[in-house]
């Protein structure tokens, strides 16, 4: 979930003369507030007992060790956060095999010089890939691990009388999965590998009355994305001229027009001698002497036209409709900023693909004061982090039916952050669907079959006294299918209590209860409870 204006998912392409693509603006690459740096590397170790209270299943008991480091930056020239750790979990009898987890979340930006910066981040998180599309990890052994990150500059400043952006971001995404899966709507053959995004954009315009009682801008860009599953290719190359005309001091009307051209292709599946596509770890095998058949092509004129409403710096409201794709398009957002508290919610409609849009939700994330959310029994992210101050993400919606197809991707995302004294707290939701580029007769996916996915997460801290804290997270997440998956309904919640010992030591206890039901599948609703020691450095 991108709540970040401007930046992500094709949602936004440039809207005004504050259009910073990428997410670039000149007031970010110049920020750096009060000097600050905390860097704490840990190490840990739980216990955690899994009980089922319905479904087939033993009680599992294991023990987690964990090393990891939290961190922050902050002065004139760097912004970061991180939250990162390694987790090794050893299974007690034979009925759960030993895991090895990479989690967490790096962002962060070097300011270079005036209006220039360099930009990165990365996540590592896993998913689950035996049909329970969205469901937690807990429990399960058919869990996939997930890389994304992505790096690149961003140039955005004033030259005379125009406002000047640039910005190229390099991406990657991976998804570790070697094992072929045997369940109802199992994507034999349509598994996400791994893809390399280019985005290279740019801006320069005026604002309203400095040469026209309109303000202007001229942008165009160009993203290209290849993906290892059949040699797939994603191209989008468009230009266009947005215009700004204010009608009160807090009102204007905006508008654009512009032209596109996107093409998506990939290669032809390797047969077997009976014509049978040859599958290998879950994936087709590419027959790389097949010519890159066009899967999509679309090449025409876009437009949209709506309302600016800005009452302060503080809140922002903008609503467009258009016509692009060749059907009409709605789009819109709302944010708001608080002292110790923000909100947002984005409409979004665009061409996406899961690389583009987990590694353009990376992109997205807060630089300062990142509330990363982890699962207690499993130490993995719970699906978002939370940022009092924006910048905040929901990954519940990239991580849910991951697929190797292009998609048309629609919907709306909403996240909430607040931190006031002992009190912390988050929440987010959404809903998308995701319409498939496919070619016609594809075995996985239907050309124009549709996933669609509703999500919410809500999470609440409170500190009792300088060594005491408790906290809780419920969380709910429906994907429903119609291109073979089957249906998956996730349910829970889970309570924590920290207790620091010392300086350097703090216990912690949790209990939970995860419950999910999927189409032909048993359903599974278990227990969960936790102990632990974490030690500092």
């Amino acid at each position: 979930m991108t709540i970040r204006l401007l930046a992500g998912h094709g949602r936004w392409i440039a809207f005004g003369a504050a259009a910073a693509l990428i997410g670039a603006t000149p007031a970010l690459a110049q920020s750096g507030g009060g000097q600050r740096t905390d860097v704490t590397p840990y190490l840990g170790i739980d216990q955690i007992v899994f009980a089922p209270i319905k479904g087939d299943g033993d009680a599992l008991t294991y023990t987690t060790v964990t090393a990891g480091v939290t961190a922050q930056f902050q002065n004139r020239r760097v912004e970061a956060v991180a939250d990162v750790q390694y987790s090794h979990l050893f299974g007690w009898g034979g009925d759960f095999a030993d895991q090895d987890i990479i989690s967490g979340i790096v962002s962060g930006r070097i300011n270079i010089a005036r209006g220039l910066a360099i930009d990165a981040g990365a996540l590592g998180t896993r998913a689950r890939t035996d049909g329970y599309s969205g469901a937690s990890t807990f429990g399960s052994g058919f869990t996939s691990q997930v890389y994304a990150g992505y790096v690149g500059p961003t140039y955005a400043d004033k030259l005379g009388i125009f406002d000047v952006t640039a910005a190229y971001r390099l991406g990657y995404a991976r998804v570790e999965d070697d094992i072929d899966r045997d369940f109802p709507g199992a994507p034999r053959g349509g598994s996400f590998d791994d893809s390399w995004s280019h985005m290279l954009s740019g801006s320069v315009g005026v604002g309203p009355g400095v040469l026209l009682p309109v303000g202007l801008v001229a942008s165009g860009g160009y993203t290209r994305e290849d993906a290892r599953q059949l040699d797939q290719r994603f191209e989008d190359k468009w230009g266009r001229l947005d215009a700004t005309l204010p009608v009160s001091p807090t009102l204007a009307i905006v508008g654009g027009i512009g032209y596109e051209n996107i093409t998506i292709g990939q290669r032809s599946p390797l047969l077997d001698t009976n014509g049978i596509p040859v599958v290998s770890n879950g994936r087709f095998v590419t027959d790389k002497g097949s010519p890159r058949a066009l899967l999509y092509d679309f090449d025409g004129i876009m437009w949209d036209i709506g309302v600016l409403w800005r009452p302060s710096q503080r809140t922002s409201l903008e609503a467009r409709v258009g016509r692009r794709y060749g059907s009409m398009t709605y789009q819109g957002s709302f944010t708001w900023q608080g002292r110790d508290s923000s909100f947002a919610v984005v409409v979004f409609d665009g061409i996406d693909s899961f690389g583009r849009m987990i590694t353009s939700d990376v992109a997205g994330l807060s630089r300062t004061n990142l509330n990363v959310m982890r699962n207690p029994f499993t130490g993995d992210l719970t699906g978002c982090a939370f940022s009092p101050t924006g910048g905040g993400q929901c990954f519940n919606d990239a991580l849910s039916g991951i697929t190797d197809a292009n998609f048309r991707y629609r919907g709306v995302a909403m996240q909430y952050a607040r931190q006031h004294g002992p009190w912390g707290l988050g929440v987010g939701g959404g809903y998308s669907q995701r319409k498939f580029i496919t070619p016609s007769g594809e075995m996985i996916y239907i050309r124009g079959t549709k996933d669609e996915n509703w999500f919410a997460q809500a999470a609440l801290n409170y500190a009792l006294s300088e060594r005491d804290s408790i906290g809780g997270s419920v969380y709910v997440n429906y994907f429903d299918s119609s291109g073979g998956r089957p249906d998956v309904l996730n349910m829970g919640a889970f309570t924590s209590y920290d207790r620091i010992i010392s300086r350097r030591l703090r216990a912690s206890a949790a209990l939970g209860i995860d419950g999910s039901k999927a189409d032909d599948l048993d359903t599974v609703i278990a227990a969960m409870g936790q102990i632990g020691l974490r030690y500092s450095f």
